[in-house]
């Protein structure tokens, strides 16, 4: 990094990603301030950890495990001292449960993270501790792991809490626009999570886990595009083969996750370009749910492409059922009200073609406007995590009887009735998936771990999706 980005100082880690079979493999990750040979041990009981195994002359560690038991528990230390924790210190992690076993999967979404300053440290802290307290199967993180990622102090930032979640099961993160940071470069996160990415300069994958179909797009590949996204032709045919071989082995169920807001009432609306690319493909596959950040707040909308009669292209065939889309933003990252949530100036986007068979073609112009300072409600969370800025301003965009208001200080963008635009509030939180058998529960969190509930507790966020039956095209 030379002069101006002062080389790595630190020995970090230990965390836990997901490179092979979940039932039988596990990947370890640490890192060291220079290159060394750095030695791992582990096994099946914490009282004899009889295996060894040496990573060669690199700063990035990884030893991949393989041929493990399925539900079983290992054991490991490495022989450094890192940054929070001695040598010799054991931890502990599970591999997956048999896909054929019918017991529970739960897995944790979390926010950006996006460490800075003492404050979003301490943030960032208190979330990974809650997040290791649910003792999820694996992480899912929705991007802006750092704040830029061409400057090495800020990944230490991370390192600070990352392992008191991932070092005793998988992370499986996508890269924010802020890992692309500077020069549009994302080197750094694909040197921190080394999975087996498709595209040479991208870093987009997917992971199968029991009966579960994880996607992970990359929405910058494509070239600088400022705040917006720009996906690469590579991707884009990828992404919907993808999702076709997903829905050809009969998977059960199917996230797509990426850090770009689709949608958004934050300070900055929702990416048109994305809309008019994604949204079609989405409903053809019949996802389930789709999870973003981006934004530093929890949204959610529940859109069912094409029932009201409009589609972005005329050939499009959508399917017959809703998909929630969330927002999952900010799991210790500063939050939305400390940017320009109140302050910016209406502003317009470019407008929409959709296309009715009988109505020909219809443009919108999606509008957004400042939330209201006065809408929020005092929290009662069980620890300190808000500045006096950071209270629990909400958005509930319609009147008890389900209208959307044309009151701008009530329904911040137009569009929110057109995309089913449910419910925000400002806070820090996270997402907790439980799927068993035909059923997948999705409550979203506050950061000690309570329902996110809305004012008075009177919007409970908990969301029961049922499998879906999904048939491969021809």
């Amino acid at each position: 990094m030379g002069l101006f980005f002062p080389k790595y100082q630190w020995n970090d880690g230990p965390y836990l990603i997901l490179k092979g079979n979940s039932e039988t493999s596990i990947t370890i990750c640490w890192i060291t301030s220079k290159k060394k040979n750095s030695y791992l041990t582990w096994g099946a009981s914490d009282s004899n950890l009889d295996k060894n195994e040496v990573s060669t002359k690199k700063r990035f560690h990884s030893v991949t495990l393989n041929n493990l038991s399925s539900d079983s528990i290992y054991f490991y230390t490495i022989k450094e001292d890192l940054s929070l924790y001695s040598e010799g210190t054991v931890f502990s992690f599970s591999t997956a449960k048999n896909m054929d076993s019918n017991k529970e999967i739960d897995f944790i979404i979390a926010g950006d993270l996006q460490p800075k300053n003492d404050y979003t440290l301490k943030t960032n802290n208190i979330l990974a501790r809650q997040i290791d307290k649910e003792n999820p199967d694996f992480i899912i993180q929705t991007g802006d792991l750092v704040q830029i990622g061409n400057i090495e102090k800020y990944w230490h930032y991370l390192m600070k809490s990352l392992p008191v979640m991932a070092s005793a099961r998988s992370i499986l993160p996508v890269v924010g626009n802020h890992e692309y940071y500077l020069f549009h470069k994302n080197k750094n996160f694909k040197s921190y999570f080394p999975y087996n990415f498709p595209g040479k300069k991208s870093a987009y994958y997917s992971k199968d886990i029991g009966d579960i179909h994880l996607t992970f797009l990359d929405p910058y590949d494509g070239g600088f595009a400022g705040l917006s996204s720009r996906i690469s032709k590579e991707q884009k045919k990828w992404f919907i083969k993808d999702l076709e071989k997903a829905v050809g082995h009969g998977t059960g169920w199917i996230f797509v996750v990426l850090h770009q807001a689709v949608l958004s009432n934050g300070e900055y609306s929702g990416d048109i370009k994305l809309q008019e690319w994604i949204l079609p493909i989405l409903s053809k596959f019949d996802v389930d749910a789709v999870f973003w950040g981006h934004a530093h707040l929890y949204e959610h909308w529940r859109y069912n492409y094409g029932k009201n009669g409009y589609v972005l292209n005329p050939e499009d065939n959508p399917g017959k059922n809703p998909l929630d889309f969330f927002c999952i933003g900010s799991s210790g990252a500063s939050l939305e009200s400390n940017f320009k949530l109140f302050t910016h100036k209406p502003f317009k986007k470019k407008k929409i073609k959709w296309f009715n068979k009988e109505n020909g073609i219809a443009e919108r112009t999606s509008v957004q406007f400042p939330w209201n300072r006065e809408v929020y409600f005092e929290g009662e969370i069980d620890i300190d995590q808000y500045k006096k800025e950071d209270q629990h301003y909400y958005h509930l965009p319609f009147d008890k009887e389900g209208n959307y208001p044309e009151d701008r200080s009530v329904s911040y963008n137009t569009e929110n009735k057109w995309y089913g635009y449910m419910y925000g509030e400002n806070t820090l939180h996270y997402a907790k998936v439980k799927i068993k058998n035909s059923v997948c529960t999705i409550s979203i969190r506050y950061a000690d771990g309570t329902l996110l509930s809305g004012p008075d507790g009177t919007l409970p966020q908990e969301f029961l999706l049922k499998k879906k039956t999904r048939v491969a095209s021809q």
